[in-house]
């Protein structure tokens, strides 16, 4: 079964390869940068230092359409509008961040946010619609705290990079206490990102070995080392295929691994990154601007959903019609229509079962419609 396993990045994709970019910080010119699908440079989308944007960290696609960007000279989550890149002002308030890194969403629909700081380092926690501070949720600060994942009980384990050679990862329970140490420094050494896949396996992004590792979901244990030979790896991101793209900090390039033949290539290597550290996949174009030139509209709501989920879309002619639920990762969780339509409005409803009929985890996820002129996407919250 396909579940929402890794939130320390949104990642909004889209069915279709041409519809889509890649987004990637570039830490050292304090700006993001914008790639095809094919790695191809298409010019700066977070134009240097736009906003105030210092040493920015992550870079995330907030599920109304717009992207939040951390940088470590910043003491807010910065946010910038979807379509243009041009800085709209401070999502988060009511809390001053100490160097935020890396930041993540999660099924409770809050903001959760690593610090930095040397006395402030807990990980903190926002309202996802409003940016308003809600708490800081761990017991105990997290020095120099990185990415985030959850296990299938709802707790927390962060990736605490250290000093880049004591480095760990640190379990906090559902309420936000401490469990201790899920993986030791015995095994890693700057740890910075991590992520768990579909059959519950932890994945570790080590910046100092330049290695992904594979540890057991459950007790932490040492499996694999299916990624080696990089420089310092950070930013990492999957596309609809199931390929791994990681951001090597140091060799300013984004890599590709393919896990099905373990083969690992440069695949961005232009336009002037500095440090990449944050990568996503997102749509070229938003469900209005296609309605607006006379592509298919879709819709979903409520949002967040607690129980069925309304989906409607709009056709300006007869098509044959594909509409399909999407985990971060580009997986299919459930497949909820097949079939040609007439033109006009048409509704479906989906209350969550995915593809083995179990009900879907909480956490976001897409609806993906594709016709046979356009696909468009759409994220939702799953409660």
């Amino acid at each position: 079964m396909t579940k929402l396993l890794c939130l320390i990045a949104l990642l909004l994709l889209a069915g279709a390869l041409q519809a889509q970019t890649f987004l990637v910080s570039s830490r050292n010119t304090h700006s993001v940068k914008r790639y095809d699908l094919g790695g191809n440079y298409l010019g700066d989308f977070v134009m240097p230092g736009s906003g105030g944007l210092s040493f920015p960290q992550e870079v995330v696609w907030h599920p109304d359409g717009f992207l939040l960007v951390t940088g470590r000279g910043n003491t807010a989550v910065l946010k910038y509008d979807g379509m243009t890149g041009d800085f709209i002002g401070h999502f988060t308030s009511g809390y001053s961040l100490d160097n935020p890194t890396k930041t993540s969403i999660w099924q409770d629909s809050l903001l959760y946010v690593s610090q930095w700081g040397v006395t402030q380092n807990k990980v903190a926690r926002f309202d996802l619609k409003t940016g308003v501070f809600v708490d800081e949720f761990t017991s105990t600060g997290v020095p120099n705290g990185c990415g985030h994942a959850w296990d299938d009980d709802g707790n927390l384990l962060v990736a605490q990079y250290g000093n880049g050679v004591n480095g760990k990862v640190w379990k906090f329970g559902p309420d936000g206490n401490y469990l201790g140490d899920f993986v030791s420094s015995a095994q890693l050494q700057g740890p910075v990102n991590l992520w768990f896949d579909e059959t519950g396996a932890l994945f570790v992004a080590d910046w100092t070995l330049g290695s992904v590792l594979k540890f057991d979901g459950s007790s932490g244990a040492f499996a694999a080392q299916p990624v080696s030979g990089l420089n310092n790896v950070e930013g990492y991101a999957f596309d609809n295929s199931g390929r791994l793209y990681l951001c090597d900090w140091t060799a300013n390039k984004v890599f590709r691994f393919d896990f099905s033949t373990g083969a690992l290539t440069p695949f961005i290597t232009t336009g002037g990154l500095a440090a990449p550290n944050s990568i996503l996949i997102r749509p070229e174009a938003s469900a209005t601007t296609q309605a607006k030139e006379g592509r298919p509209a879709l819709n979903v709501s409520p949002n967040p959903a607690s129980g069925p989920l309304r989906i409607s879309c709009f056709l300006e002619k007869t098509s044959h019609v594909r509409l399909d639920v999407l985990d971060v990762s580009g997986r299919q969780v459930a497949a909820v229509f097949s079939g040609k339509q007439g033109p006009g409005e048409h509704d479906y409803s989906w209350n969550a079962p995915d593809t083995e009929g179990m009900r879907a985890a909480p956490g976001v996820y897409f609806i993906r419609l594709t016709t046979e002129h356009a696909v468009t996407t759409r994220a939702f919250v799953l409660q």
